[in-house]
């Protein structure tokens, strides 16, 4: 698998990853979980455009797919356990974007997969603290 067929894997994710974060914000409580949800989803979308933008400086061409993800996390029977599905896509996301990193890549892709990481790893915590407070 080449670093363009791991980027466009990672898009398809996150362009689920959105389409996952705009169903669950109507389920929203509170001012807090919709402030969330929306910052997840932003962060989402935000990486769906610097993916597609690595992939264009790798020379690559962009997938038009989109991962299914958003059924099976709506499918969840309560907001919890959508939650913790939705811990476990982003944590899905972080081991690629590991293994991408140990890649020889152009700096100003490298630069935007470190803030990636980090973005999805403090929406981790920030999901699963909220989930925590459902029980």
């Amino acid at each position: 698998m080449t670093a363009v067929d791991r980027l466009n894997e990672l898009l398809e994710a996150e362009r689920a990853g959105v389409e996952t974060l705009s169903r669950l914000f109507p389920e929203a409580r509170t001012p807090e979980m919709k402030k969330l949800f929306g910052q997840v989803r932003d962060d989402e979308a935000w990486s769906c455009a610097g993916l597609a933008r690595s992939i264009k400086t790798l020379g690559g061409v962009m997938s038009e797919k989109k991962g299914d993800f958003a059924d099976k996390v709506m499918g969840e029977p309560t907001l919890a356990a959508r939650l913790r599905l939705l811990n476990r896509g982003q944590g899905w996301v972080v081991k690629r974007l590991d293994a991408l990193l140990g890649e020889t890549l152009p700096a100003s892709i490298s630069d935007f997969l470190r803030e990636m990481k980090k973005r999805h790893i403090a929406n981790i915590e920030a999901c699963e603290r909220l989930a925590e407070s459902l029980k």
